[in-house]
């Protein structure tokens, strides 16, 4: 249980003096802008707008046109300019080849900018600005070359030169559909503001001058020289590709903790709203339709592939998995009919072995004709297995329900002292869940240690049936193992992921989850056997968002652990500036110090 050993390490620190503060908002430049609750987003946003800006420098790449060179010549260099006139700073830049590693890492390090132009939104580790606009990459041939591609499958794509970029999306695309021998490759360079013809934009000068016949390439390399007049066919392949990203939003990327900038930045973005659109026209870009973009673009969007992704995660946690298709390629011998079990059984093969083995394959017209044939449903196989457990272990609540008809008992264990809910819980699979309470399973049954099945679900991240396990009427105020701990403490362990598609894999974020079981009762100022509290846990865990979740839901920030310690000497001692920040914040002057600290300020 990784999150529940954390409870342990909150009451061994040493209480430190801290001196009084007033209500401070300068933690606010420092707290990742995921972490801001609602009232701390507000204040950031009142202190974005007195923000004055002296110096703005930019990262941005020496040679990559039309997007940005060291001339100031690329559209990200414009509209760097058009946004510096309304923040009333003049952006300079360092210039730094994007295609270099460390990008993100050592131009902040190194102080060698504030802002990185032109970064897609979704970039891990990096906080970015409002998207400015949303692109997509694009086949780019010759008007007059006859070609009229509106499918990666067009059997042309094979015969035809196609150029691509080394490090282009576009490659791995081309190789999904098997387009390798025909590739005409441009290989990266980190020098290409001094060699020009190395930018990525000349493979589609190359198609100009008929040198191969389809560039594969980033749409606005191929709107620059449509729009200087040259004769070519754009199309995007965003609408032909259904697994690999190729359209993305596009903005600024700041320092992870730098709110304020981020924010006093899409302000000037929306003040420069016109000027960024006719920049982007004045450049032929092509723009996907963007709600949420600076700049709507007219072109259909795919949507987030993410989202896509998202869904199918939900598909495989929330809904009853279907038997898979029997393969029309399958050979006889490795079909299992019934006349076969018939013969088998005849010759002596053991019923239950078959029945496990129906299970495992995922063969519910198998289970039902076994358990005709008197398969026992709670009978252990060889490796200690029982049906059921193994039925739940991949998500077949089909196959649950016949044995449960059979008479399988819900919460029998297996050799690993392990339930059927237990099963479920570790696959995420809220209909197994589901089907096991309606059929008594104790849903309260957890570890020999003692925590609940609701605690452990949490604490494995496995939010999908923490959440079935609360609708199914868990006990939320249950202190579980030998440290007393409720499900509200073991919740306050868990941080939101950096990625969003890893939280859509493991279901509500923790902050749902956690205000979920207040709703439901729990004590927000509940105390495990050495009096630690979840508002302690949260300050150890650096925890910003669900310190706020729990202030705002009554939880008393003076209350102290057994060994003397409130919620912000925890903080302080680890060194949580975003705990600290929110305690400070969110409890106002000195209503959050413990007694120690109150003495030594009078």
């Amino acid at each position: 249980m990784r999150g529940l050993k954390l409870f342990l390490s909150c009451t061994l620190v040493a209480i430190a003096a801290t001196p009084a503060w007033s209500r401070d908002l300068t933690y606010l430049k420092s707290k990742p802008f995921d972490q801001l609750t609602s009232a701390e987003l507000s204040a950031a946003k009142e202190e974005a707008k007195k923000l004055q800006l002296t110096r703005l420098v930019a990262c941005a790449d020496p040679g990559n046109m039309p997007l940005s060179d060291n001339k100031r010549e690329g559209f990200e260099n414009k509209i760097a300019a058009a946004v510096g006139h309304k923040l009333g700073v003049d952006i300079t830049f360092f210039w730094r080849p994007y295609i270099e590693r460390g990008l993100t890492r050592e131009t902040f390090d190194n102080n060698e900018c504030q802002i990185l132009l032109g970064m897609p939104t979704d970039y891990p580790n990096l906080l970015t600005t409002m998207p400015v606009y949303r692109s997509t990459y694009v086949l780019a041939y010759r008007s007059d070359s006859g070609i009229d591609i509106k499918s990666m499958e067009d059997p042309m794509l094979h015969q035809l030169k196609v150029g691509v970029f080394q490090h282009s999306a576009m490659r791995d695309v081309l190789a999904e559909h098997g387009i390798k021998e025909n590739v005409d490759l441009q290989i990266v360079s980190v020098d290409a503001d001094l060699e020009p013809e190395q930018q990525p934009w000349r493979q589609v000068q190359r198609v100009v001058d008929k040198k191969i016949d389809i560039a594969a390439v980033w749409g606005p390399f191929a709107g620059w020289l449509k729009k200087k007049g040259e004769p070519l066919t754009i199309q995007p392949v965003n609408m032909m590709v259904d697994t690999t990203p190729v359209e993305f939003s596009l903005g600024w990327g700041v320092q992870n903790t730098d709110v304020v900038l981020k924010l006093k930045i899409d302000m000037a973005m929306e003040d420069a709203k016109d000027e960024i659109a006719q920049i982007l026209a004045d450049y032929g870009v092509p723009l996907v339709k963007c709600s949420n973009c600076i700049v709507e673009g007219t072109l259909p969007s795919r949507g987030i592939i993410q989202e896509q992704q998202g869904q199918s995660y939900e598909q495989r946690y929330l809904t009853v998995q279907k038997t898979r298709e029997r393969s029309a390629d399958a050979s006889p011998d490795q079909v299992v009919t019934r006349q076969r079990l018939e013969a088998w059984l005849k010759d002596g093969v053991d019923v239950n072995t078959e029945l496990m083995n129906a299970v495992v394959g995922a063969d519910a017209e198998r289970v039902k004709f076994l358990i005709e044939k008197g398969a026992d449903a709670n009978k252990r196989d060889k490796l200690g297995a029982l049906p059921l457990g193994a039925a739940a272990s991949i998500r077949r609540t089909d196959i649950m329900q016949v044995l449960l008809d059979a008479g399988a008992k819900p919460d029998a264990t297996d050799s690993d002292d392990m339930t059927a809910l237990e099963h479920a819980i570790n696959v995420n699979h809220v209909p197994s869940i589901e089907l096991l309470a309606k059929h008594g399973a104790d849903i309260e049954k957890g570890t020999e240690k003692g925590y609940t099945a609701l605690e452990v679900a949490l604490s494995n991240g496995n939010f999908f049936a923490a959440k079935a396990l609360m609708d199914a009427g868990a006990k939320v105020n249950v202190a579980g193992g030998p440290e007393k701990v409720t499900p509200l403490m073991v919740c306050a362990t868990q941080l939101q992921p950096q990625q969003r598609l890893n939280q859509l894999a493991r279901g509500p974020t923790p902050l749902a989850l956690a205000e979920e079981l207040i709703k439901k009762g729990a004590d927000v100022n509940a105390a495990s056997a050495d009096g630690v509290t979840a508002l302690m846990i949260a300050a150890a865990q650096n925890n910003a968002p669900m310190i706020g979740l729990l202030l705002r839901s009554g939880a008393d920030p003076k209350k102290k652990s057994s060994a003397g310690k409130t919620a912000i000497d925890i903080a302080s001692d680890a060194s949580n500036q975003a705990a600290m920040g929110a305690l400070k914040f969110l409890t106002g002057s000195g209503s959050g110090m413990s007694g120690s600290e109150a003495k030594t300020t009078q």
